[in-house]
């Protein structure tokens, strides 16, 4: 189970990844910045964007924070492997919690930061653009069902794990180059939510907090019923860092933590036990006392 320790590690790599992504969005488009005026290109400058946040997030997910709690940054990469049974309930809970803090503080961060430039660019809220509501919608599954399609397939196989986050950063840099004009490409329920919270900027949110999870949802089945599971929760595992997650096939056997399970033995005999405990009319003796007072 992760310790507050992986939450920890989380929350602030969340946080350092938003006032990462919204300094490159004021940097490539706020009015007065030294690279708009230097290229003035909005293309060349959408991709400069693009390369830069998903280098900052790659960067994060190999820095020690990354190591210590996995680098999931996302609540839809902690859904997946939520589905595919690497997390408990309340472990995910606690990363997507952890996650949307992060996000939101990120986003003051790079406010109190950049002042007026941060608001320019609605301190990097993302919204519907071409298409509309739908196209966005649709835009923002597909693109994280990829996402996280590449996460599940590179961490299951021990020889490409180690490029995990690296190749999550080249997709993400092509898309947001491919597809910013289309939805902003926020592949992230807190990386929406901080923004939105911070700058005021309600238009559409509702589509960065389903389409991300519907992406994550689909692709974390399909690699469930292709694999069963996989191997590990971490994006970068590393022996340094103990691995918290349930069943990690790149810890050795006798150190894993195993979810524990309930069979239907003992499912029927913890009822059988309550049965046993329970004497007939002893709740209505309880209720006449209450009456009575």
């Amino acid at each position: 189970m992760v310790s507050w320790r992986e939450v920890a590690a989380e929350f602030a790599g969340t946080a350092l990844l938003l006032l990462l992504v919204v300094s490159a969005i004021v940097a490539g488009f706020a009015p007065g910045s030294p690279l708009v005026e230097t290229v003035p290109n909005e293309d060349l400058r959408r991709l400069l964007t693009g390369v830069l946040t998903a280098t900052s997030a790659a960067l994060i997910v190999y820095s020690p924070l990354g190591r210590i709690s996995g680098g999931h940054l996302n609540p839809s990469v902690t859904t997946a492997f939520w589905v595919l049974g690497k997390m408990t309930s309340g472990s995910a809970l606690k990363y997507s919690a952890a996650q949307v803090a992060g996000a939101i503080t990120g986003a003051l961060g790079a406010l109190l930061v950049w002042g007026g430039a941060a608001a320019s660019v609605r301190v990097g809220a993302t919204v519907p653009r071409l298409g509309g509501v739908a196209t966005a919608l649709v835009a923002e599954a597909v693109m994280t069902f990829l996402l996280l399609t590449l996460i599940l397939t590179f961490v299951d196989r021990p020889r490409l794990m180690p490029y995990t986050a690296a190749a999550s950063a080249s997709l993400v840099a092509v898309l947001v180059f491919t597809e910013s004009p289309v939805s902003g490409t926020s592949l992230n329920p807190a990386r929406s939510i901080g923004p939105a919270l911070v700058g005021a900027v309600w238009t559409g949110l509702w589509v960065y907090l389903v389409a991300p999870l519907l992406g994550a949802l689909t692709a974390a089945l399909l690699h469930r019923r292709l694999w069963g599971t996989v191997a590990c929760a971490k994006l970068m595992h590393d022996d340094t860092y103990p691995c918290h997650f349930l069943n990690c096939a790149y810890t050795p056997p006798g150190d894993r933590i195993r979810r524990p399970v309930r069979t239907r033995s003992s499912a029927l005999s913890s009822i059988l036990l309550r049965i046993g405990r329970w004497r007939p009319g002893a709740r209505h003796h309880r209720s006449r006392g209450e009456h009575r007072r």
